[in-house]
């Protein structure tokens, strides 16, 4: 995996993602309720923004601990956070951590994308202490996220179907199936609950604004960089998806503000 080229469109539009995340991120530090002086795990902390989160709630005399597979993402996480969070490049599918070390675990969309789920959620437990629990977000089913199908049913109406994907292999749309994953965490050792909420992701800016981001990451993104490398995308078809993608924005769009509707799964997960 060529983590730069991964991480740099993200980190490039790191404050559009933190804003559109955010109704997200705040259902999910309401339910983990961290304290001040736990010692916190993030997982797939990405750039950062949930390190912050948590290093507010435990204060000055807790600690929190990021574990990021990808060094760029790791590096800005490091940048942005205060002396009271660590943050280092590993797998938690194999990463050797201290058994008993944390309070609690959190992840916004970090889990979903282990090579294997059943090893990693497996590897992960014994780092809690008795008693503690796992908190983290995912994307529920596809037909309930447009921000996911919706770009990448207008740039296949222009450009044709792309690469079929494995709706369960590595990737934001694996755990969509709640009692797949709730099957999986037991499998791993775990005792879950799983809380599906409909919601609505909040991205700053204008439908042009948003369109625009959706042309540098997510499923258009992919499927238009798949067409650059075959050395078939013309600027017209940029343009036709650009287009398409701003007028359905626009339909979300209510009082100044647009508005996705998101189905997300909220787990808690005793170790």
């Amino acid at each position: 995996m060529d983590w730069n080229a991964m991480a740099a469109p993200w980190l490039a539009l790191e404050a559009e993602t933190d804003v559109k995340h955010a109704p997200v991120r705040h259902e999910l530090m309401q339910r983990a309720n961290l304290r001040a002086g736990q010692h916190v795990l993030d997982i797939g902390p990405g750039a950062g923004i949930t390190l912050l989160d948590a290093a507010t709630a435990v204060g000055p005399q807790g600690r929190v601990t990021g574990i990021e597979i990808a060094p760029p993402f790791a590096d800005r996480a490091r940048e942005r956070s205060p002396e009271t969070v660590d943050v280092i490049v590993a797998d938690a599918q194999d990463h050797d951590f201290e058994p008993a070390s944390f309070d609690a675990a959190i992840s916004l969309f970090g889990v979903m994308f282990f090579r294997d789920s059943v090893a990693a959620f497996r590897n992960m437990r014994p780092a809690l202490k008795p008693g503690g629990a796992m908190y983290f977000a995912c994307w529920g089913p596809p037909a309930r996220n447009p921000y996911f199908t919706m770009p990448a049913q207008i740039a296949a109406e222009v450009l044709g179907p792309g690469v079929a994907f494995d709706p369960t292999g590595p990737g934001p749309m694996r755990f969509g199936d709640a009692d797949m994953l709730a099957d999986l965490l037991e499998t791993a050792g775990w005792v879950a609950e799983i809380e599906t909420m409909d919601l609505h992701l909040t991205p700053a800016g204008t439908p042009a604004d948003v369109a625009e981001a959706l042309m540098r990451i997510g499923a258009a993104a992919m499927r238009m960089k798949q067409a650059k490398d075959e050395g078939t995308l013309t600027e017209a078809q940029r343009h036709a998806i650009f287009d398409g993608t701003k007028g359905w924005l626009e339909e979300m769009e209510s009082d100044g503000e647009v508005r996705i509707p998101a189905c997300v799964h909220f787990v808690r997960a005793r170790a």
